[in-house]
């Protein structure tokens, strides 16, 4: 009896030792046999190359058209599943079987999604999409595809709308779409995270392709669709805190950062509850380093525990939705407490003895509080190693920074002074320095460690083109962006050694910033493109000739 126990138990425990299993599974069988005409089958049978966890295969199994909910049959490596449905006459059926699907033991996912194409009729359709989607995780994303045939294009809304067609992507974020019919089409990049075919919107990351397209005889099929991928913001921001720092200060947080275009149209408003009179203010800034922060200076001190409602009007986050009309006041208490507190300095993103600074730098200071309008000239100064003042000017940035910027490149490897004098630098409410000075050290690049790539860019379109150099072995990263006014040569320099990839975009509005989109009411991306191979820069070494091609 015991070495009967011993037999049964032996097929239910994988044999132990041995390398790790790396092999992805795979479907070696089919019914019906891929590419068949003139079927009618009342189910589809999956035979795969090794066990399967049945449940990442339910939620990777996607059919084109839809044939009503699918019920599962499982034995050993095989899947079957019916459908609630009839299949349509002279209709071709696509199979897609996406990445997810993951083997029983490791957890070994499948590299590349599987098609299986039947038709009902005497052919399959011949249209074909391919593309890729990238993203820092690529793999996994589902592709909608639509056929807008017969649809007011406008009115398509991939939030209410299941797609005709899906497929999803591999590990390098491609994917393919096959035995399309003929017609137009709009295709989306879905992470689909509820798994129900639908984009849901805040929820969902979306990508969105330039233009739509039309799959024909004559061209039967798109290739190189590329997504970028973005989440969608329509939430209102509100006031998710205010504080009285002291008697004449007042903090305000909101739930994400605000569009400092907007604020400066914006209305500030402090009233007492129990007066109702209103609080003049002498300052209202967004901070500029924390966009999500604001602060308040009032002409007259507040009380406590007097209670003041602050209601904000016509500010907006940076997706361009303006202040929840509900939550846009809030109460808080006042307080007693003075203003001893002097103003703190700082350089932005940097720490004194920083190394390794571009030879054209941007030197932002910022105070802890605004502080009242001085003369930068004589009180902000740039000197060499030597004492000897560099050229530079300075502007201020908002009521609590300003930037310092050299008039020309700096010479290499060099070591430079910021002083500021603080004696003259005080708080809006008075508070002071007294006989000191703030400092800060840096030193420039050293060329000798850098180089240069430089090529052309390609585009039958023209337009403005962004273009940027990624590090992708360099801690911290670094990155180098150029615009060009329209296709042609591009040089980037002062690149420190390390390997950067190459990406450009085509700047249809001007801004500087890649356009993702929207689903609905659609808006298209701009174009973007992705040079294919790796680039090792060596220092002290130009690296030429690089083609960067819109396709």
């Amino acid at each position: 009896m015991l070495a009967i126990l011993l037999g049964g138990c032996a097929g239910q425990v994988p044999p132990g030792g041995g390398p790790k299993d790396t092999v992805p599974p795979a479907i070696v069988r089919t019914f019906p046999d891929s590419n068949a005409v003139r079927v009618m089958p009342h189910a589809i049978t999956l035979e795969f190359s090794k066990y399967v966890d049945r449940r990442s295969v339910e939620e990777s199994i996607f059919i084109s058209p839809y044939p009503g909910d699918l019920r599962y049959d499982w034995s050993g490596r095989e899947v079957t599943f019916s459908f609630s449905g009839k299949l349509r006459e002279n209709t071709t059926y696509v199979v897609n079987v996406g990445t997810d699907v993951a083997d029983l033991h490791e957890g070994n996912r499948m590299a590349a999604s599987f098609t299986l194409a039947f038709s009902t009729g005497d052919s399959i359709d011949r249209g074909f999409i391919n593309g890729r989607v990238f993203d820092e995780k690529p793999d996994g994303v589902l592709i909608f595809a639509y056929r807008l045939s017969g649809l007011l294009p406008d009115t398509l809304d991939p939030s209410r709308v299941k797609p005709d067609y899906v497929t999803q992507t591999g590990r390098n974020g491609s994917f393919s779409l096959a035995h399309l019919g003929f017609g137009p089409y709009r295709v989306f990049a879905v992470r689909d995270e509820y798994h129900n075919f639908i984009y849901d919107r805040e929820i969902d990351q979306y990508g969105v392709a330039p233009r739509d397209f039309i799959l024909s005889p004559r061209e039967p099929s798109v290739d190189d669709l590329w997504y970028r991928l973005s989440k969608e913001d329509t939430t209102r921001p509100f006031t998710a805190g205010v504080k009285a720092l002291d008697r004449y200060r007042i903090a305000v947080r909101f739930s994400e950062p605000l569009d400092s275009l907007s604020f400066t149209r914006s209305t500030f408003t402090v009233v007492d509850t129990l007066s109702m009179r209103e609080v003049p203010l002498r300052l209202v800034y967004l901070d500029r380093f924390q966009p999500s922060v604001a602060g308040i200076f009032t002409r007259v001190p507040m009380d406590s525990p007097a209670v003041y409602r602050l209601t904000v009007r016509g500010a907006a986050d940076l997706s361009g939705n303006l202040m929840d009309e509900r939550a846009r006041g809030e109460t808080f208490e006042g307080t007693l407490t003075p203003d001893t507190i002097r103003p703190s300095i700082s350089v932005r993103d940097m720490r004194d003895s920083t190394r390794a600074l571009p030879l054209n730098p941007v030197i932002e200071v910022r105070f802890s509080d605004p502080v009242l309008p001085f003369s930068l000239p004589g009180t902000a100064v740039l000197t060499d190693s030597l004492k000897k003042d560099v050229p530079a000017r300075s502007l201020w940035t908002g009521p609590a920074s300003f930037a310092l910027i050299p008039w020309g490149p700096l010479p290499g490897t060099a070591w430079y002074t910021l002083r500021v004098t603080l004696d003259s630098v005080r708080s809006l409410t008075g508070r002071a320095y007294r006989d000191s000075t703030f400092a800060f050290h840096f030193q420039t690049l050293d060329l000798r460690n850098t180089g240069s790539i430089s090529g052309n860019v390609q585009d039958a379109r023209g337009g403005r083109i962004v273009l940027t150099a990624s590090s992708i072995n360099l801690t911290p990263r670094h990155s180098s962006t150029i615009r060009l006014a329209s296709p042609g040569p591009f040089a980037l320099a002062e690149l420190p050694e390390g390997k950067y990839t190459i990406s450009a975009f085509s700047d249809s509005a001007g801004s500087g910033e890649y356009a993702y989109g929207l689903p609905a009411p659609f808006r298209p991306s701009d174009r973007f493109t992705v040079f294919q191979d790796t680039i090792r820069v060596r220092a002290r070494w130009g690296v030429e000739g690089v083609l960067v091609k819109f396709r």
